[in-house]
């Protein structure tokens, strides 16, 4: 069995390329975006297996199996050494195949709208088992769409996969509790304050601000100048009593907005404490906050490790600093949360929008984060 990459500048037309090449005997094993060295050949990478009677049909010529069956003893070693080879080959397959899950015919898998429809999906970035699931329900009755009415069926389709909710806090009653948690650097703070500015000040609601990070050198202080500009009161506290304390201060609020530090994966067990009494809060709505700009790999494993605060909801932030949204669909669906808020830039409280399913779709299927 052998492998076969095809390099273009969409998924559609590397498959193309594949189909003419190799025929439909061709199997699809994986497609992604091509790596840095040979971006040049194309942004789209193809990679296609030969199905063992095609490698034996077009080998026929040169080596015949009743040949083999024959051959002199002398050919032993050629034999084993096309054995293990072909045994190598099939462990790499097996490992490509359960990364990516595409195992239909080239052939059979994609029409030529539907090629196009994964490319998208491919370059946004939508983990590839979800997009395989999409065009799954896309290919039953595609053929009886117009190019349009599938575009729709491919907008509900992925709509239906994740989730939004931009209810700020889980009570309609004062006071309003929110905490924001997440890694290092994914602007929790930023994106605090913008919370507190449109939910908060722009509504004339009573509205406290309550940093616990100890971690980040002058983080209290950096909120206390937020909240002096916007005419906030702000609490920079220091241990989960100091908290506890506060929330019950502060309990005639409209709206508590609580920061945390941001906890790398080595610190995460000095979040225990802080952790274990967010999560036993039932008032307390916890969001998770996130970049939009993080490999998928590495938003997984952030998302796996701060279950611990048992978040609610999912915040993206840096919208403006990528072109590829899919991983905030596919963790939402991953994960079964909601994304609540989406930020990009620094504007206060502007650069922060509710998100709703129509924009996250709009951003994958190729609308700017600006737009």
């Amino acid at each position: 069995m052998r492998l076969k990459s095809y390099f273009a500048a969409s998924v559609g037309a590397a498959l193309r390329q594949a189909r003419q090449d190799l025929g439909d005997e061709a199997v699809l094993m994986e497609a992604r975006k091509a790596p840095p060295e040979a971006r040049h050949l194309g942004e789209c990478e193809v990679v296609v297996a030969l199905a063992p009677a095609a490698v034996a049909e077009n080998r026929s010529s040169e080596t015949p199996a009743a040949a083999l069956a024959t051959a002199a003893p002398a050919n032993a070693g050629w034999l084993a050494t096309e054995l293990a080879e072909l045994r190598r080959e099939v462990q790499r397959i097996a490992a490509t195949v359960a990364r990516s899950g595409f195992t239909a015919p080239v052939g059979d898998l994609l029409s030529a709208e539907l090629s196009e429809v994964f490319s998208q999906l491919v370059a946004a970035e939508v983990d590839a088992r979800l997009a395989q699931d999409v065009l799954s329900c896309l290919r039953a009755d595609s053929a009886s769409r117009t190019p349009e009415e599938l575009r729709q069926r491919l907008r509900a389709e992925l709509g239906s996969r994740f989730s939004t909710d931009s209810q700020l806090g889980r009570t309609t009653e004062p006071p309003r509790l929110v905490a924001l948690v997440g890694p290092p650097g994914a602007g929790k703070t930023t994106t605090l304050v913008k919370l507190a500015a449109r939910y908060g000040l722009t509504t004339r609601r009573p509205t406290q601000l309550i940093s616990v990070d100890t971690l980040r050198v002058a983080a209290g202080d950096q909120l206390r100048s937020f909240a002096a500009i916007l005419g906030l009161g702000c609490q920079s506290l220091e241990g989960v009593g100091a908290l506890r304390q506060a929330l019950e201060e502060h309990r005639h609020k409209d709206l508590i907005l609580v920061d945390t530090p941001g906890y790398a994966p080595r610190d995460l067990d000095a979040a225990a404490g802080l952790a274990a009494f967010l999560a036993a809060q039932p008032a307390v709505e916890v969001h998770l906050v996130l970049t939009a700009s993080m490999k998928s790999a590495d938003l997984s494993s952030a998302v796996d490790r701060y279950a611990v605060f048992r978040p609610r909801n999912l915040i993206f932030t840096r919208l403006d600093e990528t072109s590829s949204f899919g991983p905030i669909l596919s963790q939402s669906a991953r994960t079964g949360l909601p994304v609540s808020f989406l930020a990009g830039g620094q504007e206060i409280p502007e650069d922060l929008e509710p998100a709703t399913t129509q924009r996250i779709v709009d951003l994958v299927l190729g609308r700017s984060a600006g737009s």
